[in-house]
């Protein structure tokens, strides 16, 4: 496989390995978060997804699974819905579970590769 090709069926062929920098593969509108996402990798049955993301403003998202992301661009504020406020700049990371509450607030620049499991 070609560098910055998605593996978007979830093969498990040896020859379907995504590789590439996190902002080369393909992107698409990303209405809900008034950006653009990249689908880096779904298997086959949905449940697991990586991806990269650029996202802007403001959201409230509970989480319908756990997310691992990896700040590679900009900021974003979390305030976690019983827990603490922070924020995130490039090169730090979080891990969010399922049923985790979270109100958001993107930096201009923000992105992320992330982790739906």
């Amino acid at each position: 496989m070609p560098p910055s090709v998605p593996n978007s069926q979830g093969s498990d062929s040896p020859a379907d390995v995504p590789y590439g920098t996190w902002n080369s593969f393909p992107w698409e509108p990303f209405p809900e978060y008034a950006g653009s996402k990249s689908v880096l990798y779904r298997s086959a049955d949905g449940k697991i997804v990586a991806g990269a993301a650029k996202e802007t403003g403001t959201a409230t998202l509970t989480y319908p699974c756990d997310e691992f992301f990896y700040v590679t661009e900009g900021w974003i504020k979390l305030a976690i819905h019983g827990g603490e406020t922070f924020t995130l700049t490039k090169g730090q990371f979080v891990y969010l579970k399922k049923g985790t509450t979270v109100d958001f607030e993107f930096g201009p620049d923000f992105a992320n590769v992330a982790v739906f499991i």
